[in-house]
Formats: C-alpha cells, structure tokens, sequence
C-alpha cells in the first residue's frame, strides 16, 4: 500500500515538475497567479488537501466526543451493581442503542 502511494507521489512529482510553462489563473476576471504551471499543480493540490481536512474537523470532534461518552458509559456499566447499575440478567435481549429504535407497522 505504501509502496503503491510513493508510486503515485512521485508520478504527480515528475508530472508537474514536467509542466514548466508560464500560465495565469484567473477567477472570473481577476488573475490570482502568474507562473510556471508545476506551482500551480502543486498548489491547487495543496489547497485541495487543506480544503478536505478543514471539512472534516468538525466530524472528527463530534466524532471523539461520542467516544468519550460511549467510553464513560462502558466505565460505569464495568464498575457493576456498585454504582448503582444494575447487570442485565444472563439471556435477556440487548438494550436498543441510540438510533435502533423502530416503529410498528400495526
């Protein structure tokens, strides 16, 4: 896998550093950037990077807060009767988790 990703890396490398011609990028009539085309492969790259991790900070706090809540819940039920929760007995069916529940058809 790894192997696979330097592969590929070093590809796009060969590829942009191959594309030395001066070129303007534009958004809509302004020109945001005059250079060689190699920076702004790796450029837009970068910012397209930056652009998915930026979108994907906020599921990963919600994310790491469900964890922690879902481990402080395990914590308790492992602490037993003691902490006042009571065991289910042996044999009677799992507790619904969140977002299991379902409506008759009836």
């Amino acid at each position: 896998m790894v192997f696979w990703l330097v592969v590929v890396l070093v590809a796009v490398t060969v590829f942009a550093l191959s594309n030395t011609d001066t070129v303007t990028v534009r958004f809509w009539q302004w020109p945001l950037y005059t250079g060689p085309l190699a920076l702004a492969l790796i450029g837009s790259g970068v910012l397209g990077a930056l652009a998915v991790f930026v979108a994907s900070v906020a599921r990963h706090a919600r994310l790491g807060g469900q964890l922690r809540h879902l481990e402080t819940r395990l914590r308790a039920l492992e602490a037993g009767p003691s902490q006042g929760h009571a065991a289910p007995p042996p044999g009677s069916p799992p507790s619904p988790r969140p977002g299991d529940e379902t409506r008759g058809l009836s």
